[in-house]
């Protein structure tokens, strides 16, 4: 068994209700995901130190959870999770970690600040995702991009940009321009409007191609693969 704490750092064990206690548990066992693996041990001493064993087996799956989910990708139910732990602890006034058995900090989470605001930059960036909508009267015309794990990103463009981006409705595409950012009190950034400058369609086809040739390997076995990020590219090309 390999050991992970989630410590909470302004939290005790007498001062941690029972149900508020139930509550981090569902959401750090949906972050952790591999359920039938990971069991609920104990609630330390000091600040509220709650403890889980992992197998083995299954402890490198766990740590890519955990630092895919800070980063947006992985499943949607992990990223929620992540969410609703940083919502609980800023709700309860406390900062917290995830620790490792030698207590390394794998993940961190910030005390929020008492009357603390989102922070916004205004800076060029690039975005991409599936094109879904193209429409308004304005002369600045909304833009809607669906991005890589289902969230909406919000743009707008020029009537005339607007005209050459309706023809890759439903496709994929990189768009790049002035944009404003937000941080969230947890130290999140995303995209609250991006104006339109430059556009390009991505092309999806090697990505089709390189699918249906792994489907076409019938039990390949990725996991035990040594470099599978490698065995992809051999298929691409």
């Amino acid at each position: 068994m390999k050991k992970l704490t989630l410590k909470l750092n302004e939290c005790r064990p007498d001062t941690l209700p029972m149900k508020r206690l139930g509550q981090y548990l569902v959401q750090l066992s949906d972050l952790l995901g591999a359920a039938e693996y990971v069991h609920f041990t104990s609630v330390g001493e000091g600040s509220a130190m709650l403890n889980v064993d992992i197998q083995d087996a299954k402890y490198d799956q766990v740590l890519m959870h955990v630092r895919e989910a800070p980063q947006g990708m992985g499943s949607k139910k992990r990223r929620v999770a992540y969410e609703s732990l940083q919502k609980l602890m800023q709700e309860d006034g406390t900062g917290g970690a995830l620790l490792d058995a030698g207590q390394t900090a794998l993940l961190s989470f910030r005390t929020p600040q008492k009357g603390e605001k989102p922070l916004f930059i205004t800076k060029r960036g690039t975005v991409q995702g599936r094109l879904y909508l193209v429409g308004g009267k304005d002369d600045t015309i909304p833009v809607r991009l669906e991005g890589p794990n289902g969230q909406t990103l919000h743009c707008e463009a020029s009537t005339e940009l607007a005209q050459k981006l309706s023809i890759f409705l439903f496709r994929q595409i990189q768009v790049s321009g002035q944009g404003i950012w937000e941080r969230s009190v947890e130290g999140q950034w995303r995209l609250k409007k991006l104006k339109i400058e430059t556009f390009t369609e991505l092309d999806t086809s090697k990505t089709s191609t390189v699918l249906e040739n792994m489907r076409a390997l019938s039990g390949l076995k990725w996991a035990s693969m040594e470099d599978p990020h490698g065995a992809a590219r051999d298929l691409r090309s």
